[in-house]
């Protein structure tokens, strides 16, 4: 995987911002957490010291000054050299009297307060590596006039400030590690499934439309974008090749037609001719080229629905309004070819869709049953709501098709062998097809035992 590419990626550049993030706010929280202990600590000692130099003004008090000297001897010999306490009594003129500590530290007050005072060279004669730096002290004068000085040493407080100092650090780097670690990791998995998409999207490019993304099968984001890129992919598949079967079929089923318009007229512009052979030449020419016009706005109307652009109204429409309507119309026209019409329409049903698109579908189902139902037989167009779903069913008495046929009839200019005789261009069943995905309708074939039954159910 590339890494300069992987640099540049936003899981990347995120994970980077984020551990600079928690760096700063872990460094804050983690230099509160040091304030607070060296705080502590500060806080303890002061407590010890003073409850120290209480304690040993009350011996002074109740045993005299030789059992406080005795004290503080004891306590320096068992004293421990990392928690080591410091004495020193002097004697009212200054004379020193007790303690390890050799003078009194300049400006120094008795006055019960705990400060903090730098350790000279000369006020400790023992020789301590970490003699050198500021010492916490409290002093006090006894009733005689005497000073008690106890110091403390800082060796133990200072190795547990720099034990947490230490800490800190592991746990900075710790967390900043695993913060880049993690950005590191997610970047080479979101690249990965990107450059899974970018490579199918390469593919489709150079022509290989059947190439689709593979899902990871976790069901995330990813999934749920390849699955819209998938359904995408299979839609315009589907469209083009929709676009190719179209252009073969009008190059292969229109040639004829057009070839019958030009080679009659140049027989007819061989030699002359009276105004009624001219005239009779236009008439049937004119009804080529009107069903050549038919055919394609059939296909522009297919292609429309397919595509899902139809530019009509889309409102709801009072499917049984427009059923009677239809029906009065076929009826006549089922009398005159002396057929039976039948309409079974129930009150006040309705549905969501285009209004001419319905109408010129239903009207496509109702032509094909007249043309193909043989006289004294009988055609039904029926509506009704069953089982929540608005079902519209136009069924005849005519040859039918068979079960094979039915799904290769919806086909653009498809038509059956026998039909081929029959004025028409095979893109009736078609449109009624784009129509009914358009409207999210189920369309289906059925056997009428005789004829054919056309089941049209929308979804509520």
């Amino acid at each position: 995987m590339n890494l300069r590419r992987l640099l540049h990626t936003t899981a990347i550049r995120l994970a980077l911002r984020y551990a600079l993030f928690y760096a700063l706010l872990i460094t804050l929280g983690l230099g509160v957490l040091y304030w607070a202990t060296s705080h502590y600590v500060d806080a303890q000692i002061a407590a010890g010291l003073e409850q120290e130099l209480a304690r040993l003004v009350q011996i002074e008090r109740q045993s005299g000054q030789d059992r406080l000297i005795a004290v503080i001897s004891a306590e320096q010999q068992a004293a421990h050299s990392n928690n080591r306490r410091y004495y020193l009594l002097q004697s009212p003129d200054g004379r020193h009297q007790a303690g390890n500590l050799i003078g009194w530290p300049p400006g120094f007050v008795a006055d019960n307060h705990v400060r903090n005072v730098w350790i000279e060279d000369e006020l400790i004669s023992e020789q301590l590596p970490d003699k050198d730096g500021f010492w916490p002290m409290v002093a006090t004068k006894l009733d005689d006039g005497s000073r008690l000085l106890v110091a403390q040493n800082v060796r133990q407080a200072e190795d547990l400030q720099e034990f947490i100092l230490s800490i800190m650090a592991i746990i900075l780097v710790i967390s900043v590690g695993l913060a880049l670690t993690m950005g590191w990791l997610l970047g080479r998995t979101l690249l990965r499934r990107i450059d899974a998409i970018n490579a199918t999207a390469q593919q489709v490019t150079e022509g290989e439309l059947s190439r689709r993304v593979s899902l990871s099968g976790q069901d995330d984001e990813f999934d749920e974008l390849a699955g819209h890129l998938n359904t995408m992919l299979a839609r315009i598949e589907k469209l083009i090749t929709g676009m190719r079967q179209v252009t073969d079929n009008v190059a292969h089923d229109l040639r004829r037609p057009l070839a019958r318009v030009r080679n009659r007229i140049e027989v007819t512009l061989m030699e002359k001719r009276d105004s009624k052979e001219y005239r009779s030449v236009l008439e049937e020419t004119l009804e080529d080229a009107n069903e050549l016009m038919q055919t394609f706005s059939a296909l522009l109307e297919i292609a429309q629905a397919e595509a899902g652009s139809f530019r009509g109204e889309w409102k709801v429409v009072d499917l049984s309004a427009l059923l009677e309507e239809l029906g009065g119309l076929y009826l006549d026209e089922a009398e005159v070819q002396h057929k039976r019409f039948e309409l079974q329409i129930a009150p006040n049903l309705k549905v969501t869709g285009n209004r001419h698109l319905l109408a010129q579908a239903i009207s496509n189902l109702l032509d094909n049953a007249l043309k193909y139902t043989p006289d004294g037989n009988t055609i039904r167009l029926q509506a009704a709501m069953l089982a929540s779903r608005l079902s519209l069913v136009v069924s005849d008495n005519g040859p039918g098709i068979a079960a094979d046929q039915r799904d290769k009839v919806f086909e653009r200019f498809v038509r059956l062998e026998p039909d081929r005789s029959t004025a028409g261009n095979g893109l009736g069943l078609s449109l009624v097809k784009a129509v009914a995905d358009l409207h999210k309708a189920e369309l289906k074939l059925e056997d009428n035992q005789p004829g054919l039954r056309v089941v049209l159910q929308f979804n509520p």
